[in-house]
């Protein structure tokens, strides 16, 4: 995420139509979708009774943009940033939790803690809590973590070229990482710098030009425990930067996308339209994956990539093994969304699919605007907020014990906010 731009910015694309552009389908294919959680607000007045939401306790609802900014991969918790009027930053951070693998009823509650400044940056997707960077001057960044429902330095300052992007993440050990990136003048590369929290400071862990840089920016490596991987780059604490790949598949510059560690020596590389790559030797050679939930082989060519379908990375932890969500619009009607995943020996399975949209009590159709991964297996389908007259939610679907859940309503709990700041004492 640039640092000159704070978030939200906006979710993630995911490969399909533009949210609303399903709302017109037959109401008998969604029906079987009603929100349920929705329903069991305290007695339902009357239809055309029903009040609207408290704007005191309803922080969001199903026109505000969600934007997911750091992930505890230990804990399975996730943050969202709510966006403000106009999409700017709001005042709101909501941390949702339980979505641990394993968890029955996952992702069971959500509470909202006061955003106090608003610009924050590059939330990290790893094994700890999520860690971001702040501005405090000309070129100036403070790291941060989220801890306790507010954001709390940790070490000291960094100065770094105002046009650089900021990503963080954890080593297999439980340090944390910052990799600033700036750009070169070959188009294709990017200089990256890592730094890593070591007693109680952050020490410099060189940099290095590195190319396919994917969403996160920076991850723990399966190569080195006291490692993390950006792009084609591997940084370590016990070692100088280095390329950790042999190449990449050879693709069209219009095509080229981002690359990921699945094992030390199985990668994958996801091109800028879905096409995935996959590789069992670190990069000396790859093959071209041609699977659809649909069939494989002859069949592809079938079906047009971004009009009849999509494919999306979801956005999360991607260690161990290759996911993939696919939108299947071939019948319009019927819109699907399919959950894939790569295991052992190259081969893919379906894990689920479900209808990409849910419908409200009131009939609202809400579309499926982020997947997902804070762990493992561990899925979320997310459909944005809703409010009632109790206050805002989040409107969610989990992949658990083998399928797709029925859609719930995880209410928001609004924490209080922090008595301001004491005004600093005037000068003698």
């Amino acid at each position: 995420m640039d640092r000159r731009t704070a978030w939200p910015s906006r979710p993630r694309a995911l490969g399909r139509v533009p949210p609303g552009a399903g709302l017109a389908r037959a109401a008998g294919i969604l029906m079987p979708l009603t929100l349920a959680g929705l329903a069991l607000q305290a007695a339902a007045p009357p239809p055309g009774d029903a009040p609207g939401p408290d704007p005191a306790t309803a922080i969001c609802d199903s026109t505000t943009t969600l934007t997911a900014i750091g992930m505890d991969t230990d804990s399975g918790l996730v943050l969202f940033a709510v966006a403000g009027k106009g999409g700017e930053a709001g005042t709101w951070i909501v941390a949702l939790a339980g979505a641990a693998a394993g968890e029955g009823g996952a992702a069971r509650e959500a509470h909202a803690y006061p955003e106090r400044s608003g610009a924050h940056f590059g939330g990290s997707v790893g094994p700890g809590p999520v860690l971001a960077v702040e501005p405090c001057g000309p070129d100036c960044l403070q790291p941060v973590r989220f801890d306790h429902g507010a954001w709390q330095p940790l070490g000291d300052a960094l100065h770094l070229p105002s046009a650089s992007t900021v990503a963080a993440t954890y080593d297999a050990t439980g340090a944390p990482w910052l990799m600033a990136h700036t750009a070169t003048a070959e188009k294709t590369l990017t200089k990256a710098f890592s730094f890593r929290y070591e007693g109680h400071a952050w020490k410099s862990h060189g940099g290095l030009e590195v190319t396919a840089l994917g969403q996160p920016q920076v991850a723990p490596a399966p190569q080195r425990r006291d490692g993390v991987l950006s792009g084609t780059g591997l940084f370590s604490a016990s070692g100088p930067p280095s390329t950790w790949v042999e190449g990449l598949p050879g693709v069209a510059p219009h095509r080229r996308g981002q690359l990921l560690a699945l094992s030390g020596t199985d990668a994958a590389y996801l091109a800028a339209d879905g096409v995935a790559y996959l590789s069992s030797d670190a990069g000396k050679s790859w093959r071209r994956s041609t699977w659809t939930p649909w069939g494989g082989g002859d069949t592809t060519g079938i079906w047009r990539q971004g009009t009849d379908y999509g494919i999306d990375l979801p956005f999360g932890d991607h260690r161990g093994e290759l996911r993939l969500v696919w939108f299947d619009r071939r019948s319009p009607a019927t819109e699907r969304v399919v959950l894939s995943r790569l295991g052992a020996g190259g081969s893919w399975s379906e894990l689920a699919a479900a209808p990409v949209d849910v419908t409200t009590r009131s009939g609202e159709h809400l579309p499926v605007t982020q997947v997902l991964l804070p762990r493992g297996d561990a899925w979320i389908l997310l459909s944005g907020c809703a409010a009632t007259a109790t206050g805002s939610g989040l409107v969610l679907r989990t992949f658990e014990k083998g399928r797709i859940s029925e859609p719930r309503f995880v209410p928001i709990v609004l924490e209080p906010k922090p008595p301001p700041e004491p005004a600093p004492p005037p000068h003698p």
